[in-house]
């Protein structure tokens, strides 16, 4: 009697702390007392009352949700002043610590912390996992602009290394494809990957462009690389609420 009794207050606590995930982790709560897997549902997952506040961030932002959940997930911890900067252009130094931040989510960390530039150990990470490529030269460009076409590209690299597909893709409906009207102006290296991530969607679309437009060769900026990680992370951590899988 008192190992039912125990059983039944473990399960109220644990519903009771998955609670604040919102969106389709909260619809989901039922499936995983059942033991199934919770549903998949976009990414927009934000907390009933969020943990952060940034001065130049308010819920009014179309980046609002993903800031939220880059907090939530450790893949952003602010600028030190109090701001997020969203719209600050991000080097590919910078995109690549972001990411790895978010697999260190998954309970692994990534070379040695406090050795080197922050973001050295990350940039060998990544291309040791060949998550980044360089130029011709093998000039691996970390003080460069990312692109949104090279976000892209390294967001579906990471998603096909690291072997997320299956936790990453859609299974509440069918998927309708995404067509952009300056896709004839996309680097022929990073079609494969906009063409998928949009398909799943799965690829950050910033609201202040002309629709249906994705401007692949633009300098992406704080919010469009978070949103970009944060729909990636909230899509896996949604779907595996019970703990089951691990990125590392």
């Amino acid at each position: 009697m008192k190992r039912n009794l125990r059983k039944i207050m473990s399960v109220l606590i644990v519903l009771t702390l998955l609670l604040p995930l919102g969106g389709a982790c909260a619809a989901g709560l039922e499936e995983v007392a059942n033991g199934d897997a919770p549903p998949a549902e976009d990414a927009n997952l934000v907390e009933a009352t969020p943990s952060m506040e940034f001065k130049d961030v308010s819920p009014d932002d179309w980046f609002y949700s993903h800031v939220v959940n880059g907090v939530r997930f450790g893949i952003i911890k602010g600028t030190g002043d109090g701001r997020f900067e969203p719209n600050r252009n991000v080097t590919r130094a910078e995109f690549i610590t972001m990411l790895g931040r978010l697999h260190e989510y998954g309970n692994e960390t990534i070379g040695t912390p406090g050795v080197g530039a922050f973001y050295e150990r990350y940039l060998d990470w990544a291309v040791e996992m060949g998550i980044i490529h360089g130029n011709e030269h093998g000039d691996l460009m970390p003080h460069a602009y990312v692109t949104r076409e090279q976000m892209a590209v390294i967001a579906f690299r990471y998603i096909d290394v690291v072997g997320l597909w299956r936790y990453v893709e859609c299974i509440d409906g069918p998927t309708i494809p995404v067509f952009f009207q300056d896709e004839n102006i996309t680097s022929r290296w990073a079609r494969t990957a906009i063409e998928t991530l949009g398909e799943m969607r799965l690829l950050a679309y910033n609201p202040e462009f002309h629709a249906n437009y994705f401007r692949p060769r633009t300098d992406a900026t704080r919010a469009d690389t978070l949103a970009q990680l944060a729909i990636i992370a909230s899509r896996i951590y949604c779907q595996n609420t019970r703990g089951e899988y691990n990125i590392s």
